[in-house]
């Protein structure tokens, strides 16, 4: 019997002990759970406020892209006297070339046109489309004969034909193309012919882009040109392949 006691005694005895340490424990435990909660909140809010922090990084760092994106570039005239970006020669109504300025200032460009033209030439009769050059380089000289003839004949000239020393057909870089129709030949009735279609899907894995775009007139000075196109390399063609990009859009041009 008083065994039995005292195996009841130390079991109780273990119990009490027991409850006292899992007490003890739960009081730790709670304390820790606060304390996390405390830690967890802290955190919280230093999350958040890195959040902001990258969010106004973002925003400050588009801005100045944004500003990058919108400054202008003057293109910089090189030995032979053709303004240029990168080294892609660029004509238009405010940049021109010298008088006595021909193709042979940038011959090798010019080479290089003139094979690209004829790979692309031989791809379309593959196709069963056949083109050639109605008008390619045409000095300063031959450009003035046919700018002052236009306003002998014609109002609004200067939305058509460049004057001379502004005409990209100086560089040799230029290429008035038509096909067996005359009738089609440097108007707008070539954008009807199969020509011109398979032009806007192709000329561009040549080096060729359409110059002068539709509803880009405020920015090029020119209408719509179905028939100009204009050697730049691949590496510009193919950036500007929907042909709805002007040089002076993509160079963003003063």
């Amino acid at each position: 019997m008083k065994k039995i006691n005292k195996i009841g005694l130390i079991a109780g005895f273990t119990i009490i002990l027991g409850t006292g340490i899992f007490m003890a424990n739960a009081d730790k435990n709670i304390n820790a759970m606060l304390s996390k909660k405390i830690v967890y909140s802290d955190i919280k809010e230093q999350v958040k406020a890195t959040k902001q922090e990258k969010r106004e990084k973002n925003k400050e760092n588009q801005e100045k892209q944004e500003k990058k994106g919108t400054k202008k570039i003057k293109p910089s005239k090189n030995g032979n006297g053709a303004y240029n970006v990168n080294g892609t020669i660029i004509v238009n109504k405010k940049y021109g070339l010298d008088e006595n300025y021909s193709y042979e200032d940038n011959q090798e460009l010019y080479d290089q046109a003139t094979e690209a033209f004829n790979n692309m030439q031989k791809d379309a009769e593959k196709d069963g489309v056949w083109f050639y050059t109605v008008s390619r380089y045409r000095s300063y000289a031959v450009q003035n004969w046919v700018y002052e003839g236009y306003k002998k004949e014609r109002e609004h000239v200067d939305t058509f034909s460049a004057k001379p020393g502004y005409s990209e057909h100086q560089t040799g870089l230029a290429f008035d193309i038509n096909g067996e129709n005359p009738e089609t030949s440097s108007n707008y009735k070539f954008e009807g012919t199969k020509q011109y279609k398979w032009l806007r899907k192709n000329a561009y894995k040549y080096g060729f882009i359409l110059r002068y775009p539709k509803d880009k007139k405020d920015i090029t000075g020119y209408k719509f040109e179905p028939w100009h196109y204009r050697y730049v390399g691949t590496d510009i063609s193919y950036d500007l392949k929907d042909g709805n990009t002007t040089l002076e859009e993509y160079f963003n041009l003063e």
